[in-house]
């Protein structure tokens, strides 16, 4: 761990489980919505390590909880979240009658759970990090970002340390590193990064390859595959070093490696 408190308790025996959006599963029906209170909570009685969620943010500059830039797969409207306001957004019904929380919500709600927050527009690199300072939840907060300039300007907007996981230009970098054997230019491209949350697969490049998995894990540096829903892949990835497990299905990763 390089910069904060945030990943200082690892599991051992299994990865580290982080519940996307939540979980809205019970057994195997759909129960609940995706990014709600009611999600989180479920992935938390189901024995998820941390609660993954991304941070929109509406008209009058609140940080919400939501994937989409806008409304048009839950809701059916093309509406987007940055040209409501917060009351308007609370008059929002998802498909399973939950309501879009906002930041400060959640993170009172669960007030010792830590999260992984992924930061979707340039406002939410402010506002977002501004109301988890303000609530003191720098120590149980991952910042993401797909892009690394938006990762960048989030730490640049503050002076206290934030753990924070690559964005997707340094991934890709970090990876011609790796296979080329650049073991020191790979060591410099990844100070103050926590963890790379990647997929198995980006651009076609293969991102379980020995090689690259060889070069990244002794450097400190986690790292956390999403999106995993099948327990078999789960324990394979388990196998080959990854540090955590990023899942739809926080309840079967918690039996497939209890």
């Amino acid at each position: 761990m390089k910069t904060t408190g945030y990943l200082d308790t690892h599991p051992g025996t299994r990865p580290r489980i982080f519940a996307h959006r939540g979980l809205t599963f019970q057994g195997d029906k759909s129960a609940t919505d995706e990014n709600t209170l009611e999600a989180f909570e479920l992935a938390l009685a189901a024995g998820a390590d941390y609660l993954e969620s991304d941070i929109q943010v509406t008209k009058d500059k609140v940080p919400v909880l939501f994937h989409d830039g806008d409304l048009t797969r839950l809701v059916g409207k093309k509406t987007k979240v940055s040209d409501l306001n917060l009351a308007q957004i609370k008059q929002i019904e998802l498909p399973h009658l939950g309501k879009i929380p906002t930041l400060e919500e959640a993170l009172i709600a669960f007030s010792e759970a830590k999260f992984n927050l992924d930061l979707k527009t340039p406002q939410a690199e402010t506002v977002g990090i501004q109301t988890i300072l303000r609530l003191k939840a720098e120590n149980r907060v991952l910042v993401s970002s797909f892009s690394e300039a938006s990762r960048k300007r989030a730490l640049a907007s503050t002076t206290t340390p934030l753990a924070t996981s690559a964005g997707s230009s340094k991934v890709l970098l970090s990876y011609l590193l790796a296979r080329a054997g650049m073991e020191k230019a790979l060591a410099r491209q990844l100070v103050a990064i926590d963890a790379l949350q990647i997929p198995v697969k980006f651009l076609g490049i293969d991102l379980t390859h020995p090689e690259f998995l060889e070069q990244v894990l002794p450097l400190g540096v986690e790292v956390h595959y999403w999106t995993i829903n099948e327990p078999k892949t789960m324990l394979e990835l388990f196998a080959l070093g990854a540090h955590g497990i990023v899942t739809d299905r926080a309840d079967l990763a918690v039996k497939t490696f209890s």
